[in-house]
């Protein structure tokens, strides 16, 4: 029986990708708000949370949902 080595190069490769997506996520976080229509409760928003330091009053973004061509926005 004979062992193969690895290459190192796409062992190396696959953790930077896997670190680089982790980043990413944690750096742009989701809004996350479900849909209001009780139907679409399981559909939540996908852009970024919204700003905690935007001044009082100021509106919401367009929460926005995009499931292939369906586009639901609330």
């Amino acid at each position: 029986m004979t062992t193969k080595a690895k290459a190192k190069g796409d062992d190396h490769e696959a953790e930077q990708e896997a670190q680089a997506a982790a980043a990413a996520g944690e750096a742009e976080q989701a809004c996350g708000k479900p849909h209001h229509l009780p139907a679409l409760a399981h559909i939540t928003c996908t852009e970024p949370a919204p700003d905690p330091d935007r001044p009082p009053g100021t509106p919401e973004h367009e929460h926005r949902y995009q499931d292939g061509d369906a586009l639901y926005q609330w």
